[in-house]
């Protein structure tokens, strides 16, 4: 098509080959309320090695180059002056993807005379096509000769007088600087100029509008740095009107602590060097009328010249200046958060330690003084009933010890203290050793166990006790959590990726989703069918030690269906031959 409606119907464009979604895809990229308002023009890059290729231009914008279709506009665009501006596809190709949006004012020669164009450019789009679309911002164009034929047909203006609207004027200057049509074709006409003064200036009521309800603070600064103007969120974050700033330098509203960050920021953007080109903004520090100061984050940008006067001399620059007081009392409040947790973490692991071992004495005694009578070595028990409870004695001792040990374990790899002894591990011969100690328990609850070991898999590196403590506890659930003449297969393998596996597949009760979450959590023990003893520690602790072997531990399991563990050491941890 070669017209479409924009969004809002309020714009025409010339786009061959485009359908309605890219017209309005093209039209995202630039702020909302620009593209619909304003003459604009997008590119498509193809590749990197590429130039970009136009495929969308406004009616209005081809109008204002006095161009008939996109060949011809190409052809304007790409006339620089030389020496005095970039070429429009320069700009394209040097604005970085996804950035914020960036003005750019370029010369165009148009016979003897020559036009000043504001651009407001921003390119977006990822993996090997991108878009760059471009809103005019303003207008002016100036003649090298005496006068056109419009100054010739206007009456003469004194020296000091002044044509304006409002707040703005237009003082008269040279005559090389002659006011023209601002539009070729457009006729030269009293009529056609009023009416683009018009719109112009609605063009420029309606930026200031948009300025004047952006949360951040703007500044517009001349190239010494001096203050301009603000917009009314400037002046409500240092507490000044404009008016009383106006002239001063813009370090004025900066701390002393950051104004020789300041300036160097404005000298490195003056200096078309490195420095302009890796603009990523600086936090400062503001200081507001009040006397208090103000964290702030401060991006400054070129914005062009005024026309018909030295380039560098009349160099405008932006100041957009973020409030960061809300984000860094944030920071503040999540960073004394985090030491708050590590502070209560680390209380609770000397805890557990302290706990820990001053139970281990005590029960280590009992559980000695237990074996002895249920051993009868100095003598026998009268009543049968007394060694059935000395054996629950023990047991439940036994139970208490491997839970003081679960959670002296625990708290250690937690607080970074426990000592693991890295190197070369045969992951295949540990898995062998932990099935042979497992195959009496798999016997007596008449679960059989199998064994597929892959013989192309290196050795890894890791820490042998914690290994076989891994493969051991994941065995005992295989086989504490099935059923009778069920089976556990416990397989090694060489991922695609390069990984180690060890895979313990049992057909045993299974569990849910929710399950599957619960069973990490300490002390937590599901109910099953099938009664068990256990501290509700072996999980949580297995997970715990395969990620200090920096292993990943997942479990993927359904209800009366089984459950498959996958331990999984990284390539990093994987030992080449």
């Amino acid at each position: 098509m070669l017209a479409e409606k924009a969004q809002g119907g309020t714009a025409r464009f010339c786009a061959p080959g485009l359908t309605r979604q890219d017209i309005a895809d093209v039209l995202a990229v630039l702020p909302s309320g620009l593209a619909s308002r304003m003459p604009i023009v997008a590119m498509r890059g193809k590749h990197a090695a590429r130039p970009d290729k136009l495929i969308l231009a406004s009616h209005s914008l081809l109008h204002l180059c006095g161009a008939k279709n996109l060949a011809d506009l190409f052809r304007f665009l790409s006339a620089g002056e030389g020496g005095c501006s970039q070429r429009f596809a320069d700009v394209a190709a040097n604005l970085s993807l996804d950035a914020a949006p960036a003005i750019e004012t370029l010369h165009f020669r148009i016979g003897k005379a020559t036009r000043t164009i504001t651009f407001l450019c921003r390119r977006t789009g990822g993996g090997r096509a991108s878009l760059f679309a471009a809103a005019v911002l303003d207008v002016f164009d100036r003649q090298d000769e005496a006068t056109s034929l419009v100054a010739r047909a206007a009456p003469p203006v004194s020296p000091g007088a002044a044509v304006g609207h409002g707040n703005e004027s237009i003082e008269a200057g040279p005559r090389k600087a002659a006011l023209r049509a601002s539009r070729p074709g457009a006729g030269s006409s009293r009529e056609s100029l009023e009416k683009e003064l018009r719109l112009q200036k609605s063009e420029f009521r309606e930026l200031s509008a948009i300025l004047d309800t952006a949360v951040d603070g703007v500044a517009v600064l001349d190239s010494q740095g001096r203050i301009l103007s603000l917009n009314r969120s400037c002046e409500a974050l240092f507490g000044y009107d404009q008016n009383e700033v106006a002239g001063k330098h813009f370090t004025s509203l900066i701390a002393p602590e950051s104004r020789a960050l300041a300036n160097a920021y404005l000298e490195g953007l003056k200096s078309h060097g490195a420095a302009s080109l890796l603009n990523r903004g600086r936090e400062v520090v503001g200081l507001a009328r009040q006397g208090g100061t103000i964290p702030l984050f401060m991006t400054l940008g070129r914005i062009g010249a005024s026309p018909a006067v030295d380039e560098d001399r009349a160099a405008r620059f932006c100041a957009l200046l973020r409030d960061l007081t809300h984000w860094k009392k944030v920071e503040r409040e999540l960073e004394g958060a985090r030491k708050d947790a590590e502070r209560a973490s680390a209380l609770k692991s000397d805890f557990l330690a302290r706990v820990s071992h001053e139970i281990r004495t005590p029960l280590n005694a009992i559980l000695g003084f237990a074996e002895v009578m249920m051993d009868e070595r100095f003598g026998s028990i009268g009543n049968p009933r007394y060694k059935d409870y000395l054996g629950d004695i023990h047991a439940s001792g036994t139970l208490v010890m491997s839970l003081v040990n679960d959670l002296l374990d625990l708290s250690k790899i937690e607080a970074g203290k426990m000592d693991f002894a890295f190197a070369s591990i045969d992951a295949n011969r540990i898995v062998s050793e932990c099935v042979s100690i497992m195959q009496p328990q798999a016997s007596r609850e008449r679960v059989a166990l199998r064994l597929s070991l892959s013989p192309a898999l290196p050795n890894i590196l890791a820490d042998e006790r914690s290994l076989r403590q891994i493969v051991l506890n994941l065995l005992s659930n295989a086989v504490k959590f099935n059923r009778p003449h069920g089976q556990v297969i416990v397989a090694t393998a060489l991922a695609d990726a390069g990984s180690a596996v060890i895979r313990i597949r049992d057909t045993g009760v299974g569990m849910s989703e929710a399950g599957i979450g619960a069973a990490f959590e300490p002390f937590r023990r599901l109910a099953t069918a099938r009664p068990s003893r256990g501290t509700g520690l072996g999980l949580p602790l297995t997970k715990a030690l395969a990620e200090a072997n920096h292993a990943s531990l997942s479990i993927k399991s359904k209800e009366h269906e089984g459950t498959l563990v996958e331990i999984v050491f990284p390539p990093a941890r994987i030992l080449a031959e």
